[in-house]
């Protein structure tokens, strides 16, 4: 019996609204904005293929599990970056699935500053096995004997500013607004639009040592908002180490209790390049608030590989 399964089910049959986990985390978000941002869309000048993998409370059956890749260009003459995203999504009975085509232009607006605006337009595939869901009565009619499914579309937009010490960035997803029901499901969607707002910079504080600090806000506009506060130490640009404190911002006063306002994770992470061109990242979240998980844990994955360039040119650096 999948227990987060059950749980899953029964609070959607029993809720005009699920408020959970409506969109994949990303706790190394520094290190893979082109699956939050559209206009991070051929930052890097150059072809970049990444993947991500999380598993949220390890051994908890049915927790939430996301698988992301992502590929990225860059077309110099034009000044205009191209990408395909793809994520899957899982948790309980319930499996999502979407893929994005993201287009961004960088507009240079000085001598090394730049203003990239970012389209996404993509798919979303939303899926309840009503095999995995069982109850104390077999012939309970309200779970499906099936697999039912719906299918809508989703548009992304954002912005990204950048130079060479620091970056601002704004997103947002869910811009087109599905229908609710179909005939042919018993699933009641309810995409939510979620507002993403990011910064950082890069502090040198020696030849060898720089300071990278970073934050992700992501509101919902429905519950407090969260805020990923993170700093990090960088070595020679080849070994990044650091920490996040994830919690809740209730500047609207949406806090149905006292523990939506409080922290929610650490986050313990770091990065470094293999070799010239590959890079591996991992993340460990440790709650200290909310679902009981103290025997479980979480893990974030993440690998990416830069392609060199079949002409030599000059690419601005590239900190974020």
């Amino acid at each position: 019996m999948k227990k987060l399964s059950i749980l899953f089910f029964f609070m959607v049959m029993f809720s005009q609204h699920l408020f959970g986990q409506q969109v994949p985390q990303f706790s190394q978000y520094m290190f893979n904005p082109l699956f939050i941002n559209p206009a991070y869309t051929g930052y890097k000048e150059q072809l970049y293929l990444q993947t991500y993998y999380r598993k949220q409370w390890t051994g908890v059956d049915g927790s939430p599990e996301t698988f992301a890749i992502g590929a990225d260009g860059y077309l110099p003459e034009s000044r205009i970056g191209v990408g395909l995203v793809g994520v899957a999504d899982k948790i309980g009975a319930q499996r999502t699935n979407a893929v994005y085509g993201n287009i961004a232009y960088h507009l240079h607006i000085a001598q090394s500053s730049y203003l990239s605006f970012g389209m996404g337009i993509g798919l979303i595939g939303s899926m309840i096995d009503g095999q995995m869901l069982t109850t104390g009565n077999p012939n309970d009619p309200s779970i499906p004997a099936v697999k039912n499914q719906i299918s809508y579309p989703d548009l992304k937009l954002g912005l990204f500013y950048y130079d060479d010490s620091k970056f601002f960035g704004m997103a947002v997803d869910n811009m087109i607004t599905p229908m609710n029901e179909s005939e042919n499901t018993d699933i009641f969607v309810d995409p939510r639009t979620h507002f993403y707002l990011t910064g950082g910079g890069l502090v040198e504080l020696s030849p060898d040592f720089a300071l990278r600090p970073t934050f992700m806000m992501i509101e919902d506009f429905n519950a407090p908002s969260r805020i990923d506060l993170t700093a990090s130490m960088v070595y020679k640009e080849k070994f990044w180490f650091g920490t996040t404190y994830r919690t809740a911002l209730d500047y609207a006063n949406r806090a149905t209790s006292d523990n939506l306002k409080k922290g929610t994770a650490v986050v313990f992470l770091f990065e470094f390049f293999v070799k010239n061109g590959l890079r591996v990242g991992y993340a460990y979240d440790h709650n200290i608030t909310g679902f009981n998980v103290r025997n479980f844990s979480t893990h974030d994955i993440s690998i990416g590989y830069m392609f060199a360039p079949s002409l030599v040119r000059v690419v601005s650096p590239r900190h974020f």
